[in-house]
């Protein structure tokens, strides 16, 4: 990004987090059995502990809402040491995929596949294509673990949370109510503050500490890995 912050391979998947609740890993350990994402999804909430009927502050939302416009799928389609593998988008959703050489990727867990949603309706983006992804893979063949997939998906969110604190002008940010949003759009928001404002983080994402997150990469690190923790990845 744009410090060069660059994230560090966990190398071991912890069972047990730091945090008291039940961490997301196992929360989904068995969600490729539901035929469901949405139903799959309210029930990870519920075993992580999350009440789905608190509000939530608008300045969260408004954040969160951001992050997610910046978590692209590009690590998602770099699985398994494919680590320069390119993706292209076309406008109408269809998605293609390339390795170092130029050649479609046509392997099964980073190929393209289609995108129902745009990175301008995240939430939308996040039901429609990551979390299914996330729990089925991208194919019936998919060898990748839900695990894998959310690890992942992190090195992406990693980006997209890095775009907000070195926002410059937070005035952009589309404000958003959380009475205005139907009850599958709650539930995804309810997801990511947990994740991103848990209020057990010793390291709060918050305006006081905007500018040692940029300026220090230890400092964000220490944020950036209470979330892993609490995903369920632990570093040695």
């Amino acid at each position: 990004m744009k410090k060069g912050f660059c994230f560090g391979l966990f190398l071991v998947i912890a069972a047990v987090s730091i945090f008291a609740e039940t961490n997301m890993l196992k929360a989904f350990e068995k969600s490729y059995k539901e035929k469901e994402s949405a139903e799959c999804l309210d029930k990870g909430l519920k075993k992580m502990g999350i009440n789905i009927l608190k509000e939530i502050p608008d300045e969260n939302l408004s954040i969160i809402n951001f992050i997610l416009k910046n978590t692209h799928e590009i690590n998602i389609h770099r699985m398994r040491g494919e680590n320069e593998n390119e993706i292209y988008v076309n406008e109408d959703g269809r998605e293609a995929v390339y390795d170092k050489n130029g050649k479609l990727v046509t392997n099964s867990w980073n190929k393209g596949s289609f995108n129902y949603a745009s990175y301008d309706k995240p939430i939308d983006k996040f039901n429609l294509d990551i979390f299914p992804w996330m729990i089925w893979g991208n194919a019936k063949d998919d060898p990748t673990t839900f695990d894998e997939r959310l690890y992942y998906y992190c090195m992406d969110l990693d980006y997209g949370i890095q775009s907000y604190i070195f926002l410059e002008d937070k005035s952009v940010l589309e404000k958003i109510s959380f009475s205005d949003l139907s009850d599958d759009e709650k539930k995804v928001y309810h997801l990511f503050n947990y994740l991103i404002f848990n209020g057990k983080y010793k390291v709060q994402l918050c305006e006081e500490n905007i500018q040692q997150l940029q300026d220090s990469a230890d400092f964000y690190w220490e944020y950036f890995y209470q979330i892993m923790d609490l995903i369920g990845f632990k570093s040695n």
